[in-house]
């Protein structure tokens, strides 16, 4: 059964509701009283940047990004005000010097909102400090850099960009951190040439990104290239012809780099790779002891090195178990003399190399070896000149020891007899 009084309690408040309404709609379209309001974060646009940049300025810094404007007008206007409909403006175009500057925002209200109905309430809502600074640029290197991987046989060689330096541009102490920009091309195994356009990381010396805010780059991308080609590594070797008391298996070798890596000159042409790639032959009887040769690299037609590799190789011989000693030979032998001139030796003995186990060395009499010089070619009346010495053992020679080198000369003087 309904309830009468509890329906009229309903009825009452329904009317109610509808007369607050009314009232409220009243006001607003009859009465429309002025208040005030505030509409906040509005964005401040900066403008007249272009003519800054042409006195060499920038800004780096406003005292406020956004304004909560403070205004006041007709209720019914405030209504349809917002952030996204009222714009401010500030334009720095009159500063010509560096330094803090305190700029008045322009302002602009919809066009249906008259400036009759809308009004500031704090002018102060619209100054706004701005920090300009001098304005620099300088040129910075580019570096590629390659961060995947590599197919197998294949080798990236030295990454190349284009440009090769960007242009910065900003305050003068951001500019001071900024080495260079980093160019980075991966995250993908690679068998052949790469090319790729990627953008730049602006980096200071110590390899940390740098700060980027107020500074400008005359480009944002750059093209890395990333060589890539078949390659193969070579041993490198050496041959050594025994002599002066010494085999090859006497001697350790040491060479460095061990191995080269090359690959064919023209990307794509079929090239024989040789096992191994040798540097030349030592001749271990004019070797004196432990010693190094920097040798040159020849390479094989059609094949050259890839990547920064030197084209010399280091060889290092080290003699193992054996003892060098220098002998003075005094038994010197003159052949074909001139008929009619004698000879006068400028040095009565001739010291000689020898080299073999260091107990036989030790114990080799100087007499047993003898020095043959052949004066068939010696020039008369020439002063003292300089013959070629042929040195040898008198006899079978010892076993274990020999006679090192073969450059050996005599100084002699003919006069006749």
């Amino acid at each position: 059964m309904t309830n009468p009084k509890k329906n009229r309690k309903i009825l009452n408040l329904v009317l109610a509701v509808i007369l607050a309404v009314g009232v409220w709609l009243y006001v607003i379209n009859v009465e429309n009283p002025t208040s005030p309001t505030t509409v906040r974060d509005v964005p401040v646009t900066v403008t007249g940047e272009d003519v800054l940049a042409e006195r060499d300025l920038m800004v780096t810094h406003l005292s406020a990004e956004s304004v909560d404007l403070r205004i006041s007008g007709r209720k019914k206007t405030l209504m349809n005000l917002n952030r996204s409909n009222v714009s401010l403006e500030l334009d720095v175009s009159t500063i010509t010097a560096a330094g803090d500057h305190t700029l008045t925002c322009q302002y602009e209200f919809p066009r249906n909102v008259g400036s009759d109905s809308v009004s500031i309430s704090d002018w102060e809502d619209l100054r706004i400090t701005v920090t300009v600074a001098q304005r620099e640029s300088k040129e910075i290197p580019v570096r590629g850099e390659f961060i995947g991987t590599e197919a197998e046989n294949s080798l990236a060689g030295s990454v190349t960009t284009n440009p090769e330096t960007v242009e910065v541009s900003g305050p003068a102490e951001a500019l001071e951190d900024i080495a260079y920009a980093l160019a980075s091309v991966g995250g993908k195994e690679i068998s052949s040439t790469h090319t790729e356009t990627v953008g730049l990381v602006l980096m200071a010396a110590d390899g940390t990104p740098a700060d980027r805010q107020n500074i400008t780059v005359s480009t944002e991308t750059v093209e890395v290239t990333v060589p890539v080609r078949k390659v193969v590594s070579i041993p490198l070797t050496v041959s050594l012809k025994d002599g002066g008391g010494a085999a090859a298996s006497d001697v350790e070798v040491e060479i460095t780099p061990a191995a080269i890596t090359v690959t064919a000159a023209e990307e794509g042409a079929e090239v024989t790779f040789p096992e191994s790639i040798s540097l030349g032959e030592i001749d271990l009887s004019d070797v004196l002891g432990d010693t190094s040769f920097a040798l040159p690299i020849h390479l094989p037609e059609g094949v050259i090195l890839w990547g920064d590799q030197p084209d010399v190789a280091s060889v290092s011989l080290t003699f193992r178990n054996l003892a060098v000693r220098q002998v003075a030979v005094q038994n010197i032998v003159l052949e074909n003399v001139p008929q009619g001139y004698e000879v006068e030796l400028v040095n009565q003995q001739l010291s000689v190399w020898v080299r073999g186990a260091a107990d036989l060395v030790g114990d080799l009499d100087p007499g047993q070896l003898q020095v043959t010089v052949d004066l068939s070619g010696a020039a008369t009346g020439a002063g003292i000149q300089r013959l070629p010495a042929a040195v040898s053992f008198k006899g079978d020679s010892p076993l274990g020891v020999d006679i090192m080198g073969t450059q050996y000369s005599i100084a002699l003087e003919l006069h006749p007899a």
